[in-house]
Protein backbone atom coordinates (compact mmCIF):
# COMPACT_ATOMS: atom_id res chain seq x y z
CA UNK A 1 0.00 0.00 0.00
CA UNK A 2 1.10 3.55 -0.72
CA UNK A 3 2.49 5.40 2.30
CA UNK A 4 2.27 9.17 2.58
CA UNK A 5 3.73 11.18 5.47
CA UNK A 6 0.75 13.53 5.56
CA UNK A 7 -2.33 11.31 6.10
CA UNK A 8 -4.64 14.03 4.80
CA UNK A 9 -3.09 13.54 1.37
CA UNK A 10 -3.21 9.75 1.32
CA UNK A 11 -6.69 9.58 -0.19
CA UNK A 12 -5.70 12.14 -2.83
CA UNK A 13 -2.55 10.18 -3.71
CA UNK A 14 -4.49 6.94 -4.06
CA UNK A 15 -7.15 8.67 -6.16
CA UNK A 16 -4.55 10.32 -8.36
CA UNK A 17 -2.98 7.01 -9.32
CA UNK A 18 -6.35 5.34 -9.95
CA UNK A 19 -7.48 8.26 -12.11
CA UNK A 20 -4.56 7.63 -14.47
CA UNK A 21 -6.84 5.09 -16.17
CA UNK A 22 -8.76 8.10 -17.42
CA UNK A 23 -5.54 9.58 -18.78
CA UNK A 24 -5.16 6.55 -21.08
CA UNK A 25 -8.65 7.20 -22.45
CA UNK A 26 -7.83 10.87 -22.97
CA UNK A 27 -4.51 10.16 -24.65
CA UNK A 28 -6.02 7.82 -27.21
CA UNK A 29 -8.96 10.16 -27.81
CA UNK A 30 -6.67 13.08 -28.58
CA UNK A 31 -3.81 11.32 -30.35
CA UNK A 32 -5.99 9.82 -33.06
CA UNK A 33 -7.31 13.27 -34.02
CA UNK A 34 -3.83 14.28 -35.18
CA UNK A 35 -2.48 10.90 -36.26
CA UNK A 36 -5.44 10.21 -38.54
CA UNK A 37 -4.44 13.14 -40.78
CA UNK A 38 -1.23 11.28 -41.66
CA UNK A 39 -2.58 7.73 -41.45
CA UNK A 40 -5.18 8.71 -44.06
CA UNK A 41 -2.42 9.78 -46.46
CA UNK A 42 -0.12 6.79 -45.84
CA UNK A 43 -2.85 4.15 -46.15
CA UNK A 44 -4.92 6.15 -48.71
CA UNK A 45 -8.15 5.86 -46.72
CA UNK A 46 -11.70 6.82 -47.65
CA UNK A 47 -13.87 8.79 -45.20
CA UNK A 48 -15.57 5.56 -44.14
CA UNK A 49 -12.22 3.87 -43.49
CA UNK A 50 -11.16 6.88 -41.41
CA UNK A 51 -14.34 6.47 -39.36
CA UNK A 52 -13.51 2.77 -38.98
CA UNK A 53 -10.02 3.51 -37.64
CA UNK A 54 -11.34 6.09 -35.19
CA UNK A 55 -14.26 3.91 -34.09
CA UNK A 56 -12.33 0.64 -33.72
CA UNK A 57 -11.22 1.65 -30.24
CA UNK A 58 -14.87 2.30 -29.36
CA UNK A 59 -15.85 -1.19 -30.48
CA UNK A 60 -13.16 -2.57 -28.18
CA UNK A 61 -14.32 -0.28 -25.38
CA UNK A 62 -17.86 -1.60 -25.83
CA UNK A 63 -16.53 -5.12 -25.28
CA UNK A 64 -14.32 -4.09 -22.37
CA UNK A 65 -16.97 -2.17 -20.51
CA UNK A 66 -19.44 -4.98 -21.09
CA UNK A 67 -17.32 -7.50 -19.18
CA UNK A 68 -15.82 -5.04 -16.70
CA UNK A 69 -18.60 -5.38 -14.14
CA UNK A 70 -18.23 -9.13 -13.77
CA UNK A 71 -14.44 -8.97 -13.90
CA UNK A 72 -14.15 -6.24 -11.27
CA UNK A 73 -16.63 -8.02 -8.99
CA UNK A 74 -14.70 -11.27 -9.39
CA UNK A 75 -11.08 -10.11 -9.12
CA UNK A 76 -11.39 -6.74 -7.39
CA UNK A 77 -11.04 -3.16 -8.61
CA UNK A 78 -7.27 -2.88 -8.10
CA UNK A 79 -6.29 -6.00 -10.06
CA UNK A 80 -8.52 -4.93 -12.93
CA UNK A 81 -6.73 -1.56 -13.08
CA UNK A 82 -3.41 -3.44 -13.35
CA UNK A 83 -4.86 -5.48 -16.22
CA UNK A 84 -6.03 -2.26 -17.88
CA UNK A 85 -2.50 -0.86 -17.91
CA UNK A 86 -0.98 -4.06 -19.32
CA UNK A 87 -3.57 -4.31 -22.10
CA UNK A 88 -3.09 -0.66 -23.07
CA UNK A 89 0.67 -1.23 -23.39
CA UNK A 90 0.06 -4.15 -25.76
CA UNK A 91 -2.43 -2.14 -27.82
CA UNK A 92 -0.14 0.89 -28.09
CA UNK A 93 2.75 -1.21 -29.38
CA UNK A 94 0.48 -3.06 -31.82
CA UNK A 95 -0.81 0.16 -33.38
CA UNK A 96 2.64 1.75 -33.53
CA UNK A 97 4.03 -1.15 -35.55
CA UNK A 98 0.97 -1.62 -37.80
CA UNK A 99 1.99 -2.55 -41.37
CA UNK A 100 -1.54 -2.26 -42.78
CA UNK A 101 -5.08 -1.11 -42.06
CA UNK A 102 -6.32 -4.44 -40.65
CA UNK A 103 -3.45 -4.66 -38.17
CA UNK A 104 -4.03 -1.05 -37.13
CA UNK A 105 -7.74 -1.62 -36.51
CA UNK A 106 -6.97 -4.79 -34.51
CA UNK A 107 -4.50 -2.91 -32.32
CA UNK A 108 -7.05 -0.17 -31.71
CA UNK A 109 -9.65 -2.75 -30.68
CA UNK A 110 -7.16 -4.02 -28.06
CA UNK A 111 -6.68 -0.43 -26.88
CA UNK A 112 -10.43 -0.08 -26.68
CA UNK A 113 -10.79 -3.14 -24.46
CA UNK A 114 -8.32 -1.59 -22.01
CA UNK A 115 -10.05 1.79 -22.14
CA UNK A 116 -13.51 0.25 -21.71
CA UNK A 117 -12.50 -1.72 -18.64
CA UNK A 118 -10.62 1.25 -17.17
CA UNK A 119 -13.44 3.71 -17.83
CA UNK A 120 -15.71 1.58 -15.68
CA UNK A 121 -13.32 0.50 -12.95
CA UNK A 122 -11.55 3.78 -12.17
CA UNK A 123 -14.67 5.88 -11.34
CA UNK A 124 -16.15 2.94 -9.42
CA UNK A 125 -12.98 2.50 -7.37
CA UNK A 126 -12.78 6.24 -6.69
CA UNK A 127 -16.41 6.37 -5.55
CA UNK A 128 -15.94 3.42 -3.21
CA UNK A 129 -12.83 4.72 -1.44
CA UNK A 130 -13.87 8.40 -1.25
CA UNK A 131 -15.36 10.06 1.86
CA UNK A 132 -18.82 11.36 0.96
CA UNK A 133 -17.88 15.02 1.62
CA UNK A 134 -15.36 15.01 -1.26
CA UNK A 135 -16.65 12.09 -3.33
CA UNK A 136 -17.71 14.31 -6.22
CA UNK A 137 -14.27 15.87 -6.50
CA UNK A 138 -12.35 12.60 -6.20
CA UNK A 139 -14.46 10.73 -8.75
CA UNK A 140 -14.15 13.71 -11.09
CA UNK A 141 -10.37 13.32 -10.99
CA UNK A 142 -11.02 10.63 -13.59
CA UNK A 143 -12.47 13.23 -15.96
CA UNK A 144 -9.60 15.62 -15.16
CA UNK A 145 -7.15 12.86 -16.07
CA UNK A 146 -9.01 12.34 -19.36
CA UNK A 147 -8.61 16.02 -20.24
CA UNK A 148 -4.93 16.02 -19.24
CA UNK A 149 -4.43 12.96 -21.44
CA UNK A 150 -6.06 14.81 -24.33
CA UNK A 151 -3.77 17.84 -23.89
CA UNK A 152 -0.71 15.60 -23.58
CA UNK A 153 -1.67 13.87 -26.82
CA UNK A 154 -2.24 17.22 -28.56
CA UNK A 155 1.30 18.25 -27.57
CA UNK A 156 2.61 15.01 -29.08
CA UNK A 157 0.50 15.63 -32.19
CA UNK A 158 1.94 19.12 -32.59
CA UNK A 159 5.52 17.92 -32.04
CA UNK A 160 5.19 15.41 -34.88
CA UNK A 161 2.89 17.54 -37.08
CA UNK A 162 5.67 18.55 -39.49
CA UNK A 163 7.11 15.05 -39.88
CA UNK A 164 3.86 13.07 -39.75
CA UNK A 165 5.42 10.20 -37.78
CA UNK A 166 2.14 8.71 -36.60
CA UNK A 167 3.74 5.45 -35.28
CA UNK A 168 5.53 7.54 -32.64
CA UNK A 169 2.29 9.34 -31.83
CA UNK A 170 0.50 6.07 -31.16
CA UNK A 171 3.44 4.28 -29.54
CA UNK A 172 4.05 6.92 -26.87
CA UNK A 173 0.81 5.81 -25.23
CA UNK A 174 3.01 3.23 -23.51
CA UNK A 175 4.39 5.96 -21.20
CA UNK A 176 1.20 6.78 -19.20
CA UNK A 177 0.25 3.09 -19.21
CA UNK A 178 3.53 2.14 -17.51
CA UNK A 179 3.00 4.88 -14.90
CA UNK A 180 -0.50 3.52 -14.21
CA UNK A 181 0.87 -0.02 -13.94
CA UNK A 182 3.53 0.95 -11.40
CA UNK A 183 1.07 3.03 -9.36
CA UNK A 184 -1.81 0.56 -9.17
CA UNK A 185 0.39 -2.30 -7.97
CA UNK A 186 0.53 -0.56 -4.58
CA UNK A 187 -3.06 0.69 -4.30
CA UNK A 188 -5.34 -0.64 -1.55
CA UNK A 189 -8.39 -2.61 -2.61
CA UNK A 190 -11.84 -1.03 -2.39
CA UNK A 191 -13.13 -1.61 1.17
CA UNK A 192 -16.67 -2.05 -0.18
CA UNK A 193 -15.54 -4.83 -2.51
CA UNK A 194 -13.57 -6.47 0.32
CA UNK A 195 -16.69 -6.48 2.54
CA UNK A 196 -18.70 -7.86 -0.38
CA UNK A 197 -16.27 -10.80 -0.36
CA UNK A 198 -16.75 -11.30 3.38
CA UNK A 199 -13.28 -10.17 4.48
CA UNK A 200 -14.43 -7.84 7.24
CA UNK A 201 -11.17 -7.50 9.16
CA UNK A 202 -9.24 -6.65 6.00
CA UNK A 203 -11.88 -4.04 5.15
CA UNK A 204 -11.52 -2.48 8.60
CA UNK A 205 -7.76 -2.28 8.14
CA UNK A 206 -8.16 -0.53 4.78
CA UNK A 207 -10.74 1.91 6.15
CA UNK A 208 -8.54 2.75 9.14
CA UNK A 209 -5.69 3.48 6.77
CA UNK A 210 -7.57 5.69 4.28
CA UNK A 211 -9.76 7.36 6.93
CA UNK A 212 -6.83 8.20 9.19
CA UNK A 213 -8.00 9.73 12.46
CA UNK A 214 -11.72 9.15 11.77
CA UNK A 215 -14.18 6.80 13.41
CA UNK A 216 -14.79 4.13 10.79
CA UNK A 217 -17.43 2.12 12.69
CA UNK A 218 -20.44 3.95 11.25
CA UNK A 219 -19.17 3.74 7.67
CA UNK A 220 -18.23 0.08 8.09
CA UNK A 221 -21.68 -0.77 9.51
CA UNK A 222 -23.45 1.08 6.67
CA UNK A 223 -21.46 -0.81 4.05
CA UNK A 224 -21.95 -4.11 5.87
CA UNK A 225 -25.69 -3.56 6.06
CA UNK A 226 -26.05 -2.92 2.34
CA UNK A 227 -24.05 -6.06 1.57
CA UNK A 228 -26.18 -8.21 3.87
CA UNK A 229 -29.49 -7.10 2.33
CA UNK A 230 -28.95 -9.43 -0.60
CA UNK A 231 -26.38 -10.62 -3.06
CA UNK A 232 -27.32 -9.14 -6.41
CA UNK A 233 -27.72 -10.86 -9.76
CA UNK A 234 -27.76 -9.58 -13.31
CA UNK A 235 -31.51 -10.17 -13.54
CA UNK A 236 -32.01 -7.75 -10.68
CA UNK A 237 -31.38 -4.83 -13.02
CA UNK A 238 -34.81 -5.48 -14.48
CA UNK A 239 -36.51 -5.28 -11.08
CA UNK A 240 -39.10 -2.53 -10.83
CA UNK A 241 -37.38 -0.70 -7.97
CA UNK A 242 -34.16 -0.42 -10.02
CA UNK A 243 -35.75 0.93 -13.19
CA UNK A 244 -35.40 4.62 -12.19
CA UNK A 245 -31.61 4.42 -11.83
CA UNK A 246 -31.31 2.32 -14.97
CA UNK A 247 -33.20 5.05 -16.84
CA UNK A 248 -31.06 7.81 -15.28
CA UNK A 249 -27.76 6.09 -16.04
CA UNK A 250 -28.64 5.16 -19.62
CA UNK A 251 -30.07 8.64 -20.24
CA UNK A 252 -26.93 10.38 -19.00
CA UNK A 253 -24.76 8.02 -21.06
CA UNK A 254 -26.85 8.80 -24.13
CA UNK A 255 -26.80 12.58 -23.79
CA UNK A 256 -23.12 12.77 -22.84
CA UNK A 257 -22.25 11.30 -26.24
CA UNK A 258 -24.95 12.32 -28.73
CA UNK A 259 -24.55 16.01 -27.91
CA UNK A 260 -21.37 15.81 -29.97
CA UNK A 261 -18.41 15.88 -27.59
CA UNK A 262 -16.38 13.22 -29.32
CA UNK A 263 -17.18 14.54 -32.76
CA UNK A 264 -15.37 17.67 -31.55
CA UNK A 265 -12.52 15.82 -29.80
CA UNK A 266 -11.85 13.13 -32.44
CA UNK A 267 -12.21 15.42 -35.44
CA UNK A 268 -11.18 18.84 -34.09
CA UNK A 269 -8.26 19.30 -36.53
CA UNK A 270 -10.50 18.12 -39.39
CA UNK A 271 -13.24 20.59 -38.39
CA UNK A 272 -10.71 23.42 -38.21
CA UNK A 273 -9.31 22.52 -41.63
CA UNK A 274 -12.86 22.73 -43.01
CA UNK A 275 -13.15 26.12 -41.28
CA UNK A 276 -10.08 27.44 -43.08
CA UNK A 277 -6.91 26.30 -41.30
CA UNK A 278 -4.95 25.12 -44.33
CA UNK A 279 -1.97 23.48 -42.62
CA UNK A 280 -2.24 20.47 -40.32
CA UNK A 281 0.21 22.02 -37.84
CA UNK A 282 -1.94 25.16 -37.48
CA UNK A 283 -5.12 23.13 -37.00
CA UNK A 284 -3.42 20.93 -34.39
CA UNK A 285 -2.04 24.00 -32.58
CA UNK A 286 -5.53 25.53 -32.37
CA UNK A 287 -6.81 22.18 -31.12
CA UNK A 288 -4.14 22.23 -28.39
CA UNK A 289 -5.58 25.50 -27.10
CA UNK A 290 -9.03 23.92 -26.97
CA UNK A 291 -7.58 20.99 -25.03
CA UNK A 292 -6.01 23.31 -22.45
CA UNK A 293 -9.41 24.96 -21.95
CA UNK A 294 -10.82 21.49 -21.33
CA UNK A 295 -8.32 20.88 -18.52
CA UNK A 296 -8.76 24.32 -16.93
CA UNK A 297 -12.54 24.14 -16.75
CA UNK A 298 -12.46 20.57 -15.48
CA UNK A 299 -10.22 21.79 -12.64
CA UNK A 300 -12.68 24.61 -11.96
CA UNK A 301 -15.52 22.08 -11.86
CA UNK A 302 -13.90 19.79 -9.27
CA UNK A 303 -14.71 21.81 -6.10
CA UNK A 304 -17.98 23.14 -7.55
CA UNK A 305 -19.46 19.66 -7.96
CA UNK A 306 -19.57 19.18 -4.19
CA UNK A 307 -20.27 22.86 -3.44
CA UNK A 308 -22.97 23.77 -5.99
CA UNK A 309 -24.22 20.27 -6.72
CA UNK A 310 -24.56 18.02 -9.76
CA UNK A 311 -27.86 19.29 -11.17
CA UNK A 312 -27.06 23.05 -11.45
CA UNK A 313 -23.80 22.33 -13.26
CA UNK A 314 -25.52 19.92 -15.64
CA UNK A 315 -28.29 22.39 -16.48
CA UNK A 316 -26.03 25.40 -17.01
CA UNK A 317 -23.48 23.29 -18.88
CA UNK A 318 -26.04 21.95 -21.34
CA UNK A 319 -27.27 25.49 -21.93
CA UNK A 320 -23.73 26.59 -22.81
CA UNK A 321 -23.24 23.59 -25.09
CA UNK A 322 -26.50 24.34 -26.91
CA UNK A 323 -25.57 28.00 -27.45
CA UNK A 324 -22.08 27.27 -28.76
CA UNK A 325 -23.29 24.59 -31.18
CA UNK A 326 -25.93 26.94 -32.59
CA UNK A 327 -23.25 29.59 -33.16
CA UNK A 328 -20.86 27.05 -34.70
CA UNK A 329 -23.51 25.75 -37.08
CA UNK A 330 -24.51 29.29 -38.05
CA UNK A 331 -20.89 30.22 -38.76
CA UNK A 332 -20.59 27.33 -41.21
CA UNK A 333 -23.96 28.25 -42.75
CA UNK A 334 -22.84 31.83 -43.52
CA UNK A 335 -19.09 31.43 -44.14
CA UNK A 336 -18.90 34.36 -46.57
CA UNK A 337 -20.05 36.85 -43.94
CA UNK A 338 -17.97 35.57 -41.02
CA UNK A 339 -14.38 35.12 -39.98
CA UNK A 340 -15.13 31.42 -39.92
CA UNK A 341 -11.83 30.16 -38.54
CA UNK A 342 -11.95 32.16 -35.34
CA UNK A 343 -15.69 31.83 -34.77
CA UNK A 344 -15.21 28.07 -35.07
CA UNK A 345 -12.39 28.14 -32.50
CA UNK A 346 -14.35 30.39 -30.10
CA UNK A 347 -17.49 28.25 -30.37
CA UNK A 348 -15.53 25.07 -29.76
CA UNK A 349 -13.86 26.67 -26.72
CA UNK A 350 -17.26 27.61 -25.21
CA UNK A 351 -18.61 24.15 -25.99
CA UNK A 352 -15.64 22.35 -24.42
CA UNK A 353 -15.71 24.61 -21.34
CA UNK A 354 -19.42 23.95 -20.85
CA UNK A 355 -19.00 20.20 -21.28
CA UNK A 356 -16.00 20.10 -18.93
CA UNK A 357 -18.08 21.59 -16.11
CA UNK A 358 -21.14 19.42 -16.64
CA UNK A 359 -21.66 16.20 -18.58
CA UNK A 360 -17.93 15.51 -18.74
CA UNK A 361 -17.26 14.67 -15.09
CA UNK A 362 -20.80 14.38 -13.72
CA UNK A 363 -22.01 11.52 -15.91
CA UNK A 364 -19.21 9.27 -14.59
CA UNK A 365 -19.84 10.47 -11.04
CA UNK A 366 -23.59 9.84 -10.93
CA UNK A 367 -23.27 6.41 -12.54
CA UNK A 368 -20.73 5.45 -9.87
CA UNK A 369 -23.06 6.73 -7.11
CA UNK A 370 -26.61 5.60 -7.79
CA UNK A 371 -26.37 1.80 -8.18
CA UNK A 372 -26.70 -0.34 -5.02
CA UNK A 373 -23.46 -2.00 -3.94
CA UNK A 374 -24.53 -5.56 -4.73
CA UNK A 375 -25.21 -4.70 -8.39
CA UNK A 376 -22.95 -1.67 -8.73
CA UNK A 377 -20.55 -3.60 -10.91
CA UNK A 378 -23.03 -4.90 -13.47
CA UNK A 379 -25.20 -1.76 -13.37
CA UNK A 380 -22.41 0.72 -13.94
CA UNK A 381 -20.90 -1.63 -16.52
CA UNK A 382 -24.14 -1.61 -18.51
CA UNK A 383 -24.39 2.18 -18.42
CA UNK A 384 -20.78 2.69 -19.47
CA UNK A 385 -21.14 0.08 -22.24
CA UNK A 386 -24.09 2.09 -23.50
CA UNK A 387 -21.93 5.23 -23.38
CA UNK A 388 -19.31 3.58 -25.57
CA UNK A 389 -22.00 2.40 -27.95
CA UNK A 390 -23.37 5.94 -28.32
CA UNK A 391 -19.80 7.23 -28.67
CA UNK A 392 -19.21 4.80 -31.52
CA UNK A 393 -22.45 5.90 -33.17
CA UNK A 394 -21.30 9.54 -33.16
CA UNK A 395 -17.77 8.85 -34.38
CA UNK A 396 -19.00 6.51 -37.12
CA UNK A 397 -21.52 9.02 -38.47
CA UNK A 398 -19.92 12.47 -38.04
CA UNK A 399 -18.10 12.69 -41.38
CA UNK A 400 -21.01 10.97 -43.11
CA UNK A 401 -23.47 13.49 -41.65
CA UNK A 402 -21.30 16.36 -42.85
CA UNK A 403 -21.23 14.81 -46.32
CA UNK A 404 -25.01 14.30 -46.58
CA UNK A 405 -26.64 17.10 -44.54
CA UNK A 406 -23.79 19.60 -44.30
CA UNK A 407 -21.55 20.87 -41.51
CA UNK A 408 -23.99 23.46 -40.17
CA UNK A 409 -26.96 21.08 -39.96
CA UNK A 410 -24.79 18.48 -38.22
CA UNK A 411 -23.95 20.90 -35.41
CA UNK A 412 -27.56 22.08 -35.23
CA UNK A 413 -28.61 18.45 -34.79
CA UNK A 414 -26.25 18.16 -31.82
CA UNK A 415 -27.64 21.42 -30.40
CA UNK A 416 -31.19 20.03 -30.56
CA UNK A 417 -30.04 16.98 -28.62
CA UNK A 418 -28.61 19.36 -25.98
CA UNK A 419 -32.14 20.72 -25.50
CA UNK A 420 -33.50 17.21 -24.99
CA UNK A 421 -30.66 16.52 -22.55
CA UNK A 422 -31.51 19.65 -20.55
CA UNK A 423 -35.15 18.54 -20.25
CA UNK A 424 -34.05 15.05 -19.18
CA UNK A 425 -31.76 16.38 -16.43
CA UNK A 426 -34.39 18.82 -15.16
CA UNK A 427 -37.12 16.19 -14.91
CA UNK A 428 -35.24 13.06 -13.86
CA UNK A 429 -31.68 13.40 -12.54
CA UNK A 430 -31.30 13.54 -8.71
CA UNK A 431 -28.99 15.76 -6.68
CA UNK A 432 -26.57 13.44 -4.84
CA UNK A 433 -24.38 16.09 -3.19
CA UNK A 434 -23.51 15.28 0.46
CA UNK A 435 -25.48 12.03 0.38
CA UNK A 436 -23.76 8.75 1.22
CA UNK A 437 -23.91 5.87 -1.26
CA UNK A 438 -25.81 3.88 1.36
CA UNK A 439 -28.44 6.65 1.80
CA UNK A 440 -28.97 6.80 -1.97
CA UNK A 441 -29.57 3.05 -1.97
CA UNK A 442 -31.94 3.33 0.99
CA UNK A 443 -34.00 6.01 -0.80
CA UNK A 444 -34.16 3.78 -3.85
CA UNK A 445 -35.43 0.83 -1.82
CA UNK A 446 -38.06 3.08 -0.21
CA UNK A 447 -39.41 3.85 -3.69
CA UNK A 448 -38.68 7.58 -3.68
CA UNK A 449 -39.01 9.42 -7.04
CA UNK A 450 -35.81 9.56 -9.05
CA UNK A 451 -35.25 13.29 -8.40
CA UNK A 452 -35.36 12.63 -4.63
CA UNK A 453 -32.85 9.76 -4.50
CA UNK A 454 -30.09 12.00 -3.17
CA UNK A 455 -32.17 13.61 -0.42
CA UNK A 456 -32.01 12.83 3.28
CA UNK A 457 -35.32 11.56 4.72
CA UNK A 458 -36.10 14.94 6.30
CA UNK A 459 -35.42 16.94 3.15
CA UNK A 460 -37.33 14.43 1.05
CA UNK A 461 -40.38 14.76 3.32
CA UNK A 462 -40.31 18.55 3.11
CA UNK A 463 -39.92 18.34 -0.67
CA UNK A 464 -42.94 16.03 -0.90
CA UNK A 465 -45.05 18.41 1.22
CA UNK A 466 -44.09 21.35 -0.98
CA UNK A 467 -45.13 19.41 -4.08
CA UNK A 468 -48.62 18.54 -2.84
CA UNK A 469 -50.38 21.78 -3.90
CA UNK A 470 -48.95 21.41 -7.40
CA UNK A 471 -49.88 17.74 -7.63
CA UNK A 472 -53.44 18.63 -6.51
CA UNK A 473 -53.64 21.46 -9.04
CA UNK A 474 -52.51 19.38 -12.02
CA UNK A 475 -54.60 16.37 -11.06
Amino acid sequence: MIKVSNPNWLIYTISGFAALAGLLFGYDTGIISGAILFIKKDFILTNFQVEMVVSAVLFGALIGSGVSGRVSDLFGRRKVLVFTALTFIIGSLATAFSPNLIFLITGRIILGIAIGIGSFTAPLYLAEIAPKRIRGMLVSLNQLAITIGIVFSYLINYYFSNTGQWPWMLGLGVVPAVILLLGTIYLPESPRWVILKGWDQKARTILQRIRHGENINKEFDEIRQTVEIEKGTHRQLLAKWLRPILFISLGLSFFQQVTGINAIIYYAPTILQIAGFQYASNAILATLGIGIINVLFTIIALPLIDRWGRRPLLLYGLLGMFTSLVILGTAFYFPVFTSLRWIAVASMVIYIASFAMSLGPIMWLIISEIFPLNIRGVGASLAISASWGFNMLVSLTFLTLIQFIGTSHTFWLYSFLCVLGWIFVYLVVPETKNCSLEQIENNLRLGRPSRELGMTPRVSSVFSILKRPFVFFFN
